[in-house]
């Protein structure tokens, strides 16, 4: 008998939902499992495999978790005893890398190390594996681990997750742990069924099928398994996330790392990479670990969907997979707590932020549509030059307030503010806001990215300046509308603009430019999120 990886000592199980755990073993083999006094009894299938269903158990800081195999040729038993388990709460963490972003990077790491001790806080990493082989390549010893929050331990933490359970514990004082599923600079695709992907985002399949098609796919396999540059086992070990990482580097010194780059990794990045498959993720990582009891997932990816003519596919695609991600719990309500990309302009000697806008957009309507799926505002938390924010504290903990009240059950303000009805009279213009019980609060002397522009005619574009001397970033696409004077206060739930007088048309855009950082909060301190009038 054999258990999947992710039951060991020292793991946190679900609380109130039956514990399900499987592995494999001998056929005809039988599995008995047993904590808090709670059993279930399961066989070993023909195809080896089995699944052991036990009653749900209740919080608790420590149990022991009892599995006893029973040979179908000799009735002889062994036991394996799981120890210091406990029972609380667990939350699925997905995305790329901002989720993935460790407390080694955070902002205030150095804080959070003088009091994190807590065996209640505990995290597990999903080994990074996007094709079979791959884990028994490389030395993944590193990973695959649950973890305590400790001196030892904190920095292999996702940040965001961290600062997430560390929030529920208080509030819940019960444990709470946090499944890492991520991996940086991957796009939905990789993390969806690919019969999804075809469904959601066809483009995003025919854009993989024109890169395969003129490969010899034989060949590309055979790169690929032992090439050091998928060695995933020891997040510490990349050159490039040690360097870039830990702080937002200056122009001079992006320009020495990429000089010191060797030729092997400029050609790896220019060529597919493994991640990059449609489903590869959701096969080899999520797969894994469901349908370990969870309580929801948290999510925070979108910048690698940034592909010219793609954006606008993000709806569609993180609805499906939503679906899918809730397909392999079976539990269509499972709680789905995502980020809204903050602004950003560039970084490094990327492209930089192509149309973050429309992929806000999707996220917000994702939030709209999809049934306890809700949405994170950090628009006041990005960094301009750098797509890595080192502040993840005010991320983890705007998810905790979205969990307390609207997983948890608490009565209080957890949502970001949002536009909902517009009123011009004359020069005079007020929006009011959703989520702004107690009114809406200014942090400043003016409403930071607002701009109101002439209202453009039916089918005109806005004009956009190429010259890269407008900018003292070349890749920085300029407005060249003119921008209309105004004045803007903060009253109770409504934001008033004053006009100038007899003005005609106008377009009103909060927060919708490539960089921005909003200062218009609720009385939850949590930042408005993008929106756009013409009127």
């Amino acid at each position: 008998m054999k258990s999947a990886a992710i039951f060991q000592d020292g793991m946190i199980l679900q609380r109130n939902k039956p514990v399900v755990i499987w592995g494999t073993g001998v056929p005809g083999e039988t599995i008995r499992g047993e904590i808090q006094g709670k059993e279930g009894e399961a066989e070993v299938g023909a195809d080896g495999n089995w699944t052991l269903t036990l009653p749900a158990p209740a919080a608790s800081d420590e149990e022991e978790l009892v599995l006893r195999s029973v040979s179908p040729a000799d009735g002889k038993e062994t036991e394996t005893v799981f120890r210091q388990v406990a029972v609380g709460e667990v939350w699925v963490a997905g995305g790329q890398s901002n989720m993935e972003f460790h407390m080694r990077y955070e902002k205030h790491k150095a804080e959070a190390m003088k009091n994190c001790s807590n065996p209640r806080v505990r995290f597990f990493d999903v080994p990074e594996v996007c094709y079979d082989g791959q884990s028994q390549e490389f030395d993944y010893t590193r990973m695959g681990i649950w973890r305590e929050a400790d001196q030892e331990n904190l920095e292999y933490f996702s940040a965001v997750g961290y600062y997430f359970q560390r929030e529920i514990e208080k509030t819940l004082d019960i444990p709470v742990g946090i499944i890492g599923c991520n991996w940086g600079g991957t796009r939905s695709c990789a993390w969806m069924k690919p019969e999804s992907v075809e469904r959601a985002g066809k483009p995003w399949m025919e854009m993989y099928r024109e890169q395969t098609a003129e490969m010899d796919m034989d060949e590309f396999w055979k790169k690929q398994h032992g090439n050091p540059m998928n060695h995933r086992g020891d997040p510490f070990h990349d050159p490039f996330g040690e360097t870039v990482l830990p702080r937002t580097l200056s122009a001079r010194e992006m320009e020495e790392f990429f000089q010191k780059m060797s030729g092997d990794t400029e050609a790896y990045l220019q060529e597919l990479r493994p991640q990059e498959i449609p489903g590869c993720l959701y096969e080899h990582m999520l797969k894994t670990i469901a349908p370990y009891g969870i309580r929801g997932f948290l999510w925070y990816q979108g910048e690698s969907d940034d592909e010219p003519g793609k954006q606008g596919l993000y709806q569609d695609m993180l609805t499906a997979l939503i679906g899918d991600w809730r397909a392999l719990w079976n539990d269509p309500e499972l709680p789905f707590l995502f980020v809204q990309l903050p602004g950003w302009e560039n970084w490094l000697a990327g492209p930089g932020n192509r149309d973050y806008m429309t992929i806000r957009s999707c996220q917000e309507a994702v939030a709209k549509t999809v049934d306890h799926a809700y949405l994170c505002s950090i628009s006041d938390a990005g960094e301009q030059m750098d797509i890595h924010p080192k502040d993840k504290k005010v991320v983890g903990e705007r998810l905790a307030l979205l969990a307390r009240g609207h997983v948890y059950g608490e009565t209080l303000l957890c949502d970001a503010p949002a536009a909902e009805q517009v009123r011009r009279d004359g020069h005079c213009v007020e929006i009011t806001f959703a989520n702004a019980d107690g009114g809406l609060t200014l942090k400043g002397d003016t409403v930071e990215a607002l701009h109101i522009y002439p209202a453009q005619e039916p089918g005109e574009e806005k004009e956009i300046s190429e010259n890269p001397e407008d900018s003292k970033q070349s890749e920085k696409e300029t407005d060249c509308r003119t921008e209309i004077s105004f004045t803007a206060v903060a009253d109770g739930e409504k934001l008033v603009i004053s006009l100038p007088e007899g003005i005609g048309a106008v377009s009103i855009e909060f927060a919708r430019t490539k960089w921005y950082l909003v200062n218009l909060y609720n009385q939850a301190g949590i930042p408005a999120i993008p929106f756009e009038y013409v009127l």
